[in-house]
């Protein structure tokens, strides 16, 4: 294998017609980097003249010399690495036109190679500011932004399809966004997101919907959602066969917060200047994580030292201890539990049964409210229980948005943005795949 071949694999360079010199890289400094510049001839017999369309027959082609360019290569080891690139230049004799010899590897009138922008694409996935990604790369974040710009094309919505299962979620990107929360949904079974826009306002949603064929739309079967009535007007009437669940996490938080609330009530009560009250008060502030937590966690078997009641306990009977302070406490804990349990094992029955025939007088006012939006939503909460569909993917994707965003140091363009967090979720390879077609 000769040289020119070792260098090319070296430099995964596919182009043969680049040629290199005997003495073909060296070390210099470039623009205050340490840089290893290659020096290499592109040049070949053209088969036709890029002017007039002469084909080049009896030397009505000839070589007229080179124009030499620095050409900005993929960096290696750290080292910012460019070719010396000599091109070919040509003369037509036929029209006096004289062109240079054309690469594979470089777009005309640019002197970054498609390289360095496929591995600036692949990059892009990552998690990293578009200012580090372009120190890695010995460009500037203009040339990044360009490439971001480039792949937004590839990321754009065609409205064609849809699948049968979607998640519907929001949350906060931008500020010059209309409201404070932007809609992303996805994929219910590949968890992929579809796409994302500025605002979560129904007007949005319902133009951003009606691009897709009504048939399209037909065929969407069951779409998670949380309790915001916008979405539940939205399934209403843009997807008609679609059911629509809502995601478990919510109805667990709702009644959560509402027991919560219910315990910083009954706290409340016990901050007065009387000794003993303030010591139960303080028991309340300290194990409100316990208060929470489902009872067949907690733990009964090990007795550890509790300093508040000055002797050792297990949990359950801190949970007991403090269930006894208060009537209305104890009997929207008791609730809480049972609620957790038909949840926990999928009985939609018991759980119906439950929120309808429980008795709103011994419970708080917090977990009342909790009760009447739960009995608002209860033919959706069946299909909660029935399907094996919720958020919690959605909810990683968003916190992954949310990572992205903290490492740019926030974002003030949304398209920007929005590619960015689509790109993220494709498979690398497909990103330098689809730029190389953009390009």
């Amino acid at each position: 294998m000769s040289h020119n071949n070792c260098i090319r694999t070296a430099l995964d360079l596919k182009d043969k017609n680049i040629f290199f010199d005997e003495k073909f890289c060296e070390e210099k400094r470039i623009k205050g980097f340490r840089s290893k510049v290659f020096y290499a001839t592109l040049t070949y017999k053209p088969t036709h003249c890029e002017c007039c369309g002469m084909k080049n027959h009896a030397y009505s082609i000839v070589k007229n010399g080179y124009l030499t360019s620095r050409v900005k290569w993929v960096s290696s080891t750290h080292y910012a690495t460019s070719i010396r690139l000599k091109k070919q230049r040509f003369l037509c004799r036929a029209c006096g036109v004289t062109f240079v010899a054309r690469s594979p590897e470089i777009e005309e009138g640019c002197f970054i190679a498609k390289r360095v922008k496929q591995s600036i694409a692949v990059e892009l996935a990552d998690t990293i500011s578009i200012k580090d990604l372009s120190k890695r790369h010995f460009v500037s974040p203009t040339t990044v932004d360009r490439v971001l710009k480039q792949l937004n094309q590839s990321v754009k919505n065609t409205f064609k399809s849809l699948p049968q299962h979607l998640s519907f979620d929001e949350f906060q990107s931008v500020k010059n966004v209309e409201g404070k929360m932007s809609f992303i949904y996805s994929n219910a079974d590949t968890h992929e997101p579809i796409d994302i826009l500025p605002t979560r306002l129904l007007l949005a949603l319902r133009r951003h919907f009606l691009r897709y064929p009504y048939k399209t739309r037909m065929n969407v079967k069951t779409i998670v959602v949380d309790m915001n009535a916008a979405y539940f007007t939205l399934v209403k009437d843009l997807f008609p066969n679609a059911k629509v669940i809502i995601d478990r996490f919510h109805i667990v938080q709702l009644i959560s917060r509402s027991l919560n609330q219910t315990r910083v009530q009954t706290m409340k009560q016990f901050h007065t200047s009387n000794s003993e009250d303030l010591k139960n008060y303080r028991k309340f502030k300290r194990y409100w994580q316990l208060l929470l937590k489902d009872s067949d966690d907690l733990n009964f078997k090990d007795y550890r030292y509790q300093r508040l009641f000055k002797k050792p306990l297990p949990n359950t009977e801190i949970i007991d201890y403090l269930l006894t302070l208060d009537e209305t406490l104890k009997a929207t804990y008791d609730l809480y539990q049972n609620l957790l349990y038909y949840s926990k094992k999928n009985d939609y029955k018991g759980f119906k049964n439950l929120v309808l025939k429980a008795s709103p007088k011994e419970l708080s006012p917090f977990m009342q409210t909790a009760l009447k939006t739960l009995r608002k939503h209860l033919p959706r909460i069946k299909h909660t229980f029935m399907y094996p569909y919720s958020n919690g993917a959605l909810e990683g994707s968003i916190n992954k948005i949310k990572v992205i965003k903290r490492v740019a140091y926030g974002y003030r363009n949304f398209q920007n943005f929005r590619c960015r967090i689509l790109i993220s979720f494709k498979a690398k390879k497909s990103s330098a795949r689809r730029f190389s077609h953009a390009a």
